[in-house]
C-alpha cells in the first residue's frame, strides 16, 4: 500500500514538474501580439493627386464652377490628404452700403466674389480594383468669403473678407481608365458656416437701420457636382 502511494506521489510530482518546467519555456518566448484587425495581406500604400473641378450653386442661385485640386496618400482602400478649392466664375455683389458722413450711397456692385477654401481631404474606395467602383470622400477646409475690385485685381486688394468653415461629404463613382489614371465623378452637399461680419446700414433717408451681414453662409451651402482626374499608381 505505502508503495503504491508512494508511486502515485512520484506520478503526480513529475507532472507537476513537467508543467512547471513548460511554463518556465513559455515565459522565455517572445509572444506575437495580434489584434482582431490582423490579417495575412501586407498593407499597400501609395498616393494620387490631381485637378478637380466643381459646380455649385453660389451667391444669389448662380450657377458657379470652382476650380482646384489635391492630393492624399492611399493606405490599402483608404486615403488621405489635403485639397484646396477657390472660385473661377464671375459673380458680382448686390451690396450698397451708405457713408453716413459724407451722406452718400457707396454701390459695390461692380466688385467681384472671391470664395476660396482648403484643408483636408479624406476618403475610402469600394472594390478599388473593379473597373467601375464607388468611393466616399469628405473635404474639411477653412476659407474666406470677400470682394475685390477688378480694376485692382493685380493688387489682389480685397474688400469685407469674412473667414469661413467648409464640409464638403461626397459619394463618388470613380472609372479606372489605367494604372495609373482614374476619372472621378461625385456628388454631394456644401456646407459652410462662419460668415458673420456686419455693417451698418441706413435707409434712404440717412436713418440708421440696424446691422447686415456682408455674406450670408446659406448663399454659399449647396448641392454640388464634380469631375476629378487622379493620377497616381493604383492596384
Amino acid at each position: 500500500m505505502k508503495k503504491h502511494i508512494m508511486k502515485t506521489t512520484a506520478i503526480v510530482l513529475f507532472i507537476l514538474m513537467a508543467q512547471v518546467s513548460s511554463l518556465f519555456a513559455q515565459s522565455n518566448e517572445t509572444p506575437e501580439f495580434r489584434t482582431l484587425f490582423d490579417t495575412n495581406k501586407p498593407v499597400k500604400i501609395s498616393g494620387f493627386g490631381g485637378p478637380v473641378i466643381e459646380f455649385s450653386s453660389v451667391g444669389n442661385n448662380e450657377l458657379g464652377v470652382s476650380v482646384g485640386g489635391g492630393g492624399a496618400v492611399l493606405v490599402d482602400n483608404l486615403f488621405f490628404g489635403g485639397y484646396g478649392m477657390g472660385l473661377a466664375t464671375y459673380h458680382y455683389s448686390d451690396l450698397k452700403t451708405f457713408d453716413p458722413i459724407n451722406g452718400i450711397w457707396v454701390d459695390h456692385s461692380s466688385e467681384r466674389i472671391n470664395f476660396g477654401h482648403g484643408g483636408f481631404w479624406l476618403g475610402g474606395l469600394i472594390n478599388p480594383a473593379d473597373a467601375v467602383h464607388f468611393a466616399v470622400s469628405t473635404k474639411v477646409g477653412w476659407g474666406s468669403l470677400s470682394l475685390f475690385d477688378e480694376k485692382y485685381m493685380g493688387q489682389h486688394y480685397n474688400y469685407f473678407t469674412d473667414n469661413v468653415f467648409v464640409l464638403n461629404p461626397q459619394v463618388e463613382v470613380e472609372m479606372n481608365m489605367a494604372r495609373w489614371l482614374k476619372i472621378n465623378v461625385g456628388v454631394g452637399y456644401r456646407l459652410v458656416t462662419g460668415a458673420n461680419k456686419t455693417y451698418d446700414y441706413y435707409d434712404d433717408n440717412g436713418n440708421f437701420g440696424g446691422t447686415r451681414k456682408y455674406f450670408n453662409s446659406k448663399d454659399y451651402c449647396s448641392p454640388e457636382a464634380s469631375i476629378s482626374f487622379i493620377f497616381g499608381w493604383f492596384w
